[in-house]
């Protein structure tokens, strides 16, 4: 996937992925969620969230909630507390967020 934020691209394909939760990804579930974390090659990470009708994921049409993907932007501090709030794996987390971790 890609887009456009602040005149800059996003892209999936060409970025370094870090980490992947995804708890359901039947997509004829309304809760089907997928969420990957992404670090561009000039170190800023987004998130590509991919999720049904009854995730925060979903675009409202019409009155009526659909599945949708979408690109956010995260900082350092929200990449790393995503990471923790999925709990992946700790030597990811390390590697990526050296400076924010206690070790």
């Amino acid at each position: 996937m890609q887009r456009v934020i602040d005149r800059k691209l996003y892209d999936t394909d060409q970025a370094e992925q870090i980490a992947r939760y995804a708890p359901l990804t039947d997509k004829g579930d309304f809760n089907y969620l997928i969420e990957t974390l992404y670090k561009t090659s000039d170190g800023e990470y987004f998130l590509h969230g991919d999720g049904g009708a009854a995730t925060k994921w979903a675009e409202k049409i019409s009155n009526k909630r659909m599945s949708s993907e979408e690109i956010q932007l995260l900082t350092d501090e929200e990449a790393l507390n995503w990471c923790e709030e999925r709990a992946v794996d700790g030597e990811i987390v390390v590697e990526e967020f050296s400076h924010l971790v206690e070790t």
